[in-house]
């Protein structure tokens, strides 16, 4: 299920009295999922497409949350990295932003193939 009903509920309403991340008030980021960057390291090489993506490892951002967007070129039409050539150096230049700016809330982050559902949609 993408994203999980629990969710969606949380991005509609700040669920629990939390406040939420600036970037929540985007049109149409309630379509979009933020890894927890200490998700990264967990998950399978290749990395799995946004639906795939075990709803454990995505939070949604709140008011002191970190959230880091990474944009890179894909070498391939199916998967931006599906030899896991990319994701030790992503892995590490996010830790390296982590440390430098030393987050308040947690540390979350965008990548366009864990964030948004990608193709194909159907089994």
């Amino acid at each position: 299920m993408y994203p999980s009903e629990t969710m969606r509920g949380s991005w509609a309403s700040g669920s629990q009295g939390r406040v939420g991340h600036p970037i929540l008030s985007i049109p149409g980021v309630e379509h979009v999922r933020f890894v927890r960057a200490s998700a990264l390291r967990t998950l399978p090489i290749p990395w799995p497409r946004c639906q795939d993506l075990d709803d454990s490892c995505c939070s949604v951002p709140e008011k002191d949350d970190f959230v880091i967007s990474v944009s890179h070129i894909w070498s391939y039409a199916a998967h931006p990295d599906p030899l896991g050539e990319k994701t030790r150096l992503i892995q590490e230049l996010v830790e390296k932003a982590l440390a430098q700016h030393k987050p308040l809330g947690q540390a979350l982050v965008f990548f366009d193939f864990l964030g948004m559902p990608q193709q194909p949609f159907a089994n």
